[in-house]
């Protein structure tokens, strides 16, 4: 019986037999493949198809137009178009330099059906996310056409701001080692936070967002476990908001027990990053970065910020326990950060499974639905 058709699938690939296998694998999976001899012309279906393209899965070694060269320039077309890199190095080496150039994962040949399978599946997933988040941007437009009536919604939204809170275990221990504080409101059309700060960022309000989420952080601390510390994600424009180096803040008030978590979302500059992060640990802060391995968050952001504290996105840990190549990028990864003085958590463990894995990697630290989902209050944890 023939699947139901799930999207589109570019496989590029200068081996014709393995362009083959991989093709007939993904078709099988609903998947309608277009199939590519070369970078080259790979580059023509991106820019020249009618339909986009949910992956591309492209070896790396090409003659001409490599899969590096193919990302550069499918970036330049679409920015959010999630490509998966086939190779044939699994050495730390090769995982860095995929991910560096902007590959959302790789893939180290040979590898079983089901790893191609699951990476493409995942690496389509975080391009609907991507997606999503375009229709949010949309969505806001549409619903508050006049600029007065959004900054209304905005300012309701940030009169009902509230933080909810997710445990970080410390499995040696057997101890909360630390809560993630979430952005929450009840205004009713910026529930959700990925539409509340494209909300923000419309109106130019990051920075007065980013003082609110600070100050109701600095106040619910005061119900926290004295032992525990907390996680406070920070939107790379907020590094540009004086108050956020201000010891007079509500938060630098409780700055020794806070670890700022920093992404690449934004973007950050390389000229200011390191005195920014150095004004921000005289205060007493320490700095986490976040989504490690979500395709936003390059492994150079580890020397830029030299981090105590590094977070693995969960699509690295969603089911690593069937995907040795993962286990092994996570393995290295976990190495290579604490060989540079750094913590590493593994975020969005949901199963027994997943957590055995982590754990065997090294992994002491970690978050998700397996031991507590967000709750308004410092939830305890039963270990």
């Amino acid at each position: 019986m023939t699947k139901p058709r799930i999207g589109r699938v570019l496989v590029v690939d200068d081996d014709e037999p393995m362009r083959k296998v991989c093709a007939r694998i993904l078709a099988h999976e609903g998947w309608e493949v277009v199939q590519a001899p070369d970078g080259r012309t790979a580059i023509g279906a991106v820019l020249g198809s009618t339909e986009p393209f949910d992956c591309v899965v492209s070896d790396v070694h090409m003659p001409e137009v490599d899969g590096f060269q193919l990302i550069a320039t499918v970036r330049r077309h679409d920015e959010e178009l999630p490509v998966l890199l086939m190779t044939g190095d699994p050495s730390l080496d090769g995982a860095v330099k995929a991910i560096d150039n902007g590959a959302v994962s790789y893939l180290t040949k040979p590898f079983e059906p089901e790893t191609l399978i699951a990476g493409v599946a995942r690496a389509a997933r975080q391009h609907g996310v991507a997606r999503m988040r375009r229709r949010a941007d949309s969505y806001a437009l549409k619903l508050m056409a006049e600029r007065s009536e959004l900054e209304a919604r905005f300012e309701r939204a940030l009169s009902t701001v509230w933080m909810a809170f997710q445990p970080i275990v410390q499995l040696s221990t057997k101890t909360v080692f630390a809560y993630e504080a979430l952005l929450r409101c009840d205004e009713e059309s910026l529930k959700r936070p990925d539409l509340l700060i494209a909300t923000a960022e419309r109106l130019d309000r990051i920075h007065d967002l980013g003082r609110t989420v600070r100050a109701a952080v600095a106040k619910a601390s005061v119900s926290a476990p004295r032992d525990a510390l907390i996680f406070v994600n920070v939107h790379g424009l907020e590094l540009t908001d004086e108050e956020m180096f201000s010891g007079g803040s509500p938060l630098a008030e409780i700055a020794s027990r806070v670890v700022l978590e920093i992404t690449e979302r934004i973007g950050l500059d390389p000229t200011t990053s390191a005195e920014q992060m150095s004004a921000l640990r005289k205060l007493g802060y320490r700095i986490a970065v976040d989504d490690l391995g979500a395709g936003y968050a390059a492994l150079g952001a580890l020397a830029m910020l030299e981090p105590e504290v590094v977070k693995l996105d969960m699509s690295l840990i969603r089911g690593i326990e069937r995907h040795p190549t993962k286990r092994r990028v996570v393995g290295a990864i976990s190495i290579l950060c604490r060989e540079l003085g750094s913590r590493v958590i593994a975020e969005g463990v949901e199963t027994k499974a997943e957590l055995d894995a982590v754990c065997a990697a090294g992994i002491d630290l970690v978050q998700g639905y397996l031991y507590a989902k967000p709750t308004r209050g410092f939830a305890s944890v039963a270990l």
